[in-house]
């Protein structure tokens, strides 16, 4: 049986104004020429990235719906890094905190995200995909909810609800397709929880390497 909890740690603590900045406020580095992209009515900003040695840091700062803390998916490879045809998923975020602009009432929240790519590219150019963004994480008490929808759209997938110490959402595989992997139907279980905001959100961009 296979069990999904459903959680995501955020490593807080990056403050505004790091590095990632280079000491501007938030305000100060968005501007109307920060590389944006809408889909589904979400806004996603492409503010920053740089490179020292193997790591790659990018800030995104992204549209949040309905007054709520939605995040980049639930899932590692939610977010990642294609260089020369290889793609590296994030290893870690921080929050940079929350904005608005002046003159709109809709509230952004800025992460950092961190990647280890061993390899620089070719051509300079690096492509990032953010494919969801997630809301808040499911509670227990949702899970009925769930194995309703998973019926109602005769996914093949059977999950059984498992206790979580914490009241989150949490079960385990025990049906699903044969042409399906356990990981693959836990994601389509996943998505099905709570609030999920489907991408693609897609950038090239080239990265500043410190020290240059």
């Amino acid at each position: 049986m296979f069990r999904i909890m459903m959680t995501l740690a955020l490593f807080i603590g990056v403050p505004l104004g790091s590095s990632c900045t280079q000491t501007q406020t938030l305000h100060d580095t968005l501007s109307a020429s920060t590389p944006s992209q809408t889909v589904n009515g979400i806004e996603v900003k492409h503010v920053a990235s740089y490179r020292d040695g193997d790591d790659v840091w990018i800030t995104l700062c992204y549209q949040q719906p309905n007054g709520k803390n939605w995040i980049p998916g639930r899932h590692p490879d939610d977010l990642y890094i294609t260089v020369d045809g290889t793609s590296y998923v994030m290893s870690s975020l921080d929050l940079i905190g929350f904005y608005s602009p002046s003159d709109s009432q809709t509230i952004y929240r800025c992460d950092r995200f961190f990647f280890n790519v061993p390899v620089e590219p070719q051509d300079g150019i690096y492509h990032l995909s953010l494919e969801h963004l997630a809301g808040d994480v499911a509670k227990a008490d949702e899970c009925p909810e769930v194995q309703q929808k998973l019926a109602a759209e005769n996914s093949g997938i059977q999950i059984e609800c498992l206790p979580d110490s914490d009241g989150y959402f949490s079960f385990g595989i025990v049906e699903r397709p044969e042409n399906m992997t356990d990981l693959e139907a836990s994601y389509v279980v996943d998505n099905m929880a709570g609030e999920v905001i489907s991408g693609p959100w897609q950038f090239s961009f080239k990265v500043i390497s410190l020290g240059d």
